[in-house]
């Protein structure tokens, strides 16, 4: 067999996709969007998003993106990933896939930015003993040593200041020992004093002979339990949420205007 066809299906399913979608990381220019309420600029360059798994070590991971709303999305079809396995040496194994990004925001004309909405989607699939986690850029996300499970968390951050999106993705597989019992055996005890008789004449003079004495004693054997554990990463999104100003020349005429009320207000007062 092949060293591909030797692992687990989860296995199988996480280093294709890393050598699919991670393997290569291709240069890319600068990006700027207008939305009509926010300016979105960020260089895919600079982002820093990796695969890490038992069978293919660690990779990059280039995400597709597009703008969404107020927003872009990064999307890496479950390539930015953590794989760890106990089955490959029958020894724990952890492993690790940090992210960075930075998406700059700036509010268009008659726009400000109140707050942003960051979107992490992705799953799990644990074969215990396996924890795996996702810390975020705000703290821990998913936490779990048992299951399968999707998830999607949206973490707000309020003010104009855009978030640095930064974080890890990580798994560790354990190798625990299970008692497995066998049945029992019989083991030597002691040894029991048994009459064989006494005298006629004088019953206090008596003969004895020694037997040995056996229980029954649990017997075990000891198994190892091997585990694997995988954590992913389908999209992260992040969107402004941006409200509507009025412009400095309209407040200006605002103000003016209610400067104009005032005065006449005042003048009709004087006139009575």
């Amino acid at each position: 067999m092949t060293p591909l066809a030797n692992m687990g299906a989860l296995a199988r399913r996480s280093l294709v996709a890393t050598l699919a979608l991670g393997a290569v990381t291709v240069a890319q220019a600068q990006v700027q969007w207008s939305t009509g309420q926010v300016l979105i600029d960020f260089d895919p360059g600079s982002f820093w998003f990796t695969s890490d798994t038992t069978y293919g070590g660690t990779v990059g991971v280039s995400p597709s993106y597009s703008q969404v709303g107020q927003g872009v999305e990064l999307n890496f079809g479950g390539s930015a990933a953590a794989y760890a396995s106990s089955y490959q040496y029958y020894s724990p194994d952890g492993r690790s896939a940090p992210f960075s990004a930075f998406i700059g925001f700036t509010p268009e004309a008659g726009y400000a930015i109140t707050g942003y909405t960051v979107t992490y989607v992705g799953g799990y699939s644990i074969e215990s003993p396996a924890t795996v986690t996702l810390v975020g850029h705000a703290g821990t996300l998913v936490s779990s040593s048992s299951g399968s499970s999707g998830f999607s968390f949206d973490v707000y951050q309020s003010g104009s200041t855009a978030p640095n999106i930064t974080g890890e993705l990580s798994a560790w597989a354990n190798v625990d020992y299970l008692q497995i019992f066998d049945g029992y055996e019989q083991v030597y005890s002691h040894d029991e004093q048994v009459l064989d008789y006494c005298e006629v004449d004088d019953p206090s003079i008596c003969y004895y002979h020694y037997e040995p004495v056996y229980i029954d004693q649990p017997v075990y054997h000891y198994e190892s339990d091997l585990g694997e554990g995988q954590i992913y990463l389908t999209s992260i999104t992040v969107r402004a949420d941006v409200a509507a100003v009025p412009e400095p020349g309209v407040v200006a005429m605002t103000l003016a205007g209610l400067a104009a009320v005032g005065w006449c207000a005042a003048r009709r007062r004087r006139a009575v």
